[in-house]
C-alpha cells in the first residue's frame, strides 16, 4: 500500500508538470499571434491610407479637370474616366450625346369613302360659318356646297344636286333656311347617340360644373364633363397606336357649336343631340333636358302607339288617357316648353303661331305655382300634336340614304377606291 500511495503521488505531480507545460505553450502562441494580428492590421491601415490618398488625388484631378471645361464652357470630347483609384482621360475615344429616338408619329385618321374625317368636317364646319355667320344657311345654297368637287367623303362625289336637295329638304320647316349645326350633326355621324338617361346624367353634370348659373361653359368646364361616349386607345397589330375619332369628336363638337366667346350653351348643345330618326321621340328627349328628370309618353286606351301619325282632328282626348293611370307630375315654365317647341327654327310667322297655340296650352294647364304638368301637356290634343310634330328633333342620317342610293347604282362600286361597310 505504501507503494500504491508513492506511484499516485508520482503520476500527479508529473500530470501538474505537463499541464503547466502546454499552458506555457499555448500562452506564446496566442502572444505570437496577437502579435501577427497587430502587425497585419498596421500594414491593412497603411495600405487603406494609401489607397484612399491614391482616390482622393483622383478626385482632386478630375474635379479640377471638370472646373477648368466648366469655366471655359466647353465641352468634354476626349473619354474621361474614374475607375477605383485610377482617373485617366482617353483621348482615343471621343463622346457625344446618343441620338434622341424621334417621338412616335401622332395617328392620323384614314379617310374613308362614306364617312366624314374630323379634318373634313372641321374645313365644312369654317365654310358653313364664313358663308352663313347667323347659324341659318339656305337650302339652294347649302346644295351648292356639297356639290363636286368640295371637300367631301367619296360617296358624295357621285350625288346630283337632286338628290342633295331631296336630302337636306327634310331639314326644312316653314322656310327654304336651315340650321347648319343640324347638317354638321349628320355629317359626323356614325357616333353613339344618347338615350334619354344619358342627357339626363350629362346635363345635371354640367349645371354641377355652372356654379354661377349662367347656362354657359368655357372649354375647360365642358372638359370635365363625361359624355355618352369615351375615346378608344387602341393599339394596332404593328404596334402604332390607332387614330381616337371619338376622344377627337368631343373636342372638335364643342368648336362647331361655341360661340364667338368659346362658351357653349350646355342645354343647347344636349338639345341638339336629342335629335331622333323619330323628332316626337326627339322631342321628349328635350323635354327630359329641360327639365331634368326623365319624360315618359302617357299611356292610351284610343290610341297607344304614340308615334301614330294622327293630324288634329284625330288626336284622343284627355278622356282618351287611363283613368286609373298615375302618371308623374313633372312641372316645367312656359320658358322650357317654348324653348323645346322653337329649337332650331327661325322666328316666323308659322313659328310664332305655334308658340301661341302651344301658350295656350300652357295656360290652359297651369297650376298655381304657374308651371305645367308634361304629362297633362302631353294628354291634351293641341299640345300632344305640337310636340309629336315637331320638326326641331329630326335627325337625317346621310351616310344610310347615300349608301341605300349606291345600292341601287350598279355602277357606283366602280367609282370608289374603297369597298363600303
Amino acid at each position: 500500500s505504501g507503494i500504491n500511495a508513492e506511484y499516485v503521488g508520482s503520476s500527479s505531480r508529473s500530470f501538474s508538470l505537463k499541464l503547466a507545460v502546454v499552458k506555457l505553450r499555448a500562452i506564446t502562441v496566442i502572444k505570437e499571434l496577437k502579435e501577427r494580428a497587430a502587425l497585419m492590421y498596421n500594414i491593412q491601415q497603411e495600405w487603406i491610407g494609401q489607397r484612399f490618398k491614391k482616390e482622393m488625388d483622383s478626385i482632386k484631378t478630375m474635379c479640377e479637370m471638370l472646373s477648368d471645361v466648366i469655366e471655359s464652357e466647353k465641352a468634354i470630347l476626349p473619354q474621361v474616366l474614374l475607375s477605383d483609384d485610377q482617373f485617366t482621360v482617353d483621348m482615343g475615344y471621343k463622346m457625344f450625346d446618343p441620338p434622341v429616338a424621334p417621338p412616335p408619329d401622332a395617328p392620323i385618321e384614314m379617310p374613308t369613302p362614306d364617312v366624314f374625317t374630323i379634318a373634313q368636317i372641321q374645313e365644312l364646319h369654317r365654310n358653313l360659318k364664313e358663308v352663313a355667320p347667323s347659324g341659318y344657311v339656305s337650302l339652294d345654297l347649302l346644295v351648292e356646297m356639297f356639290e363636286p368637287p368640295a371637300f367631301l367623303p367619296e360617296i358624295w362625289m357621285n350625288v346630283t344636286s337632286q338628290q342633295l336637295e331631296e336630302m337636306f329638304s327634310r331639314h326644312l320647316c316653314e322656310t327654304k333656311y336651315i340650321n347648319w349645326q343640324i347638317v354638321l350633326l349628320s355629317c359626323v355621324l356614325p357616333i353613339p347617340l344618347p338615350n334619354q338617361r344619358q342627357l339626363l346624367d350629362t346635363v345635371t353634370q354640367y349645371r354641377k360644373i355652372d356654379n354661377a348659373k349662367t347656362g354657359l361653359v368655357d372649354m375647360a368646364g365642358y372638359a370635365q364633363g363625361d359624355l355618352w361616349f369615351s375615346g378608344d386607345y387602341g393599339i394596332s397589330p404593328d404596334g402604332t397606336a390607332l387614330f381616337d375619332r371619338l376622344g377627337h369628336l368631343k373636342t372638335t363638337l364643342f368648336t362647331l357649336i361655341c360661340d364667338d366667346n368659346y362658351t357653349v350653351d350646355y342645354v343647347d348643345f344636349l338639345l341638339l343631340f336629342c335629335s331622333d330618326p323619330e323628332p316626337g321621340n326627339g322631342a321628349l328627349k328635350a323635354l327630359s333636358v329641360v327639365t331634368g328628370q326623365p319624360v315618359d309618353w302617357p299611356q292610351y286606351i284610343e290610341s297607344p302607339d304614340p308615334n301614330k301619325d294622327f293630324g288634329y282632328g284625330s288626336v284622343p282626348s284627355i278622356a282618351g288617357a287611363e283613368a286609373d293611370f298615375q302618371t308623374k307630375n313633372i312641372p316645367i315654365s312656359l320658358e322650357q316648353l317654348l324653348r323645346v317647341v322653337s329649337f332650331n327654327r327661325m322666328q316666323t310667322a308659322s313659328l310664332t303661331l305655334v308658340q301661341e297655340e302651344m301658350t295656350a296650352v300652357f295656360k290652359e294647364l297651369e297650376g298655381e305655382e304657374g308651371t305645367a304638368d308634361v304629362g297633362s301637356i302631353l294628354v291634351h290634343p293641341q299640345g300632344r300634336s305640337i310636340i309629336l310634330h315637331s320638326p326641331s328633333y329630326l335627325l337625317v342620317d346621310y351616310r344610310t340614304l347615300l349608301m341605300e342610293a349606291a345600292v341601287q347604282d350598279v355602277k357606283f362600286g366602280e367609282r370608289v377606291s374603297q369597298p363600303l361597310v
